[in-house]
């Protein structure tokens, strides 16, 4: 296995086993009333994590740029916006990265 993967996969992995792990263990209301149940972590928190684990990734090959865009996307849940944000954001760089590569 190339070593960009396997490191994704240790990531990834990580990344996995901390939400598990921090949704276990906590306490059940048992109210009558329903109550909003807030999420473990939000949105933001979310795409801190991604961040933090695609990004040292995206820096060894322009793949994970990718990955790093459909994982905010599905985070976001609005995939008109999240493709904006990554034509705006991420597109140029991952471009130019491309050619380079290719020449």
């Amino acid at each position: 296995m190339s070593g960009a993967i396997l490191l994704f996969l240790v990531h990834f992995l990580t990344l996995t086993s901390v939400m598990v792990i921090g949704k276990t263990g906590r306490k059940k209301r048992n109210n009558s009333r329903k109550k909003k149940r807030r999420q473990v972590y939000t949105k933001s928190e979310h795409n801190a994590l991604i961040d933090a684990t695609i990004h040292p990734l995206a820096d060894q090959h322009w793949g994970f740029v990718i990955v790093d865009g459909v994982l905010h996307a599905l985070n976001e849940q609005d995939p008109v916006e999240s493709f904006v944000k990554f034509l705006k954001y991420n597109a140029p760089e991952l471009l130019k990265r491309i050619l380079k590569e290719i020449r």
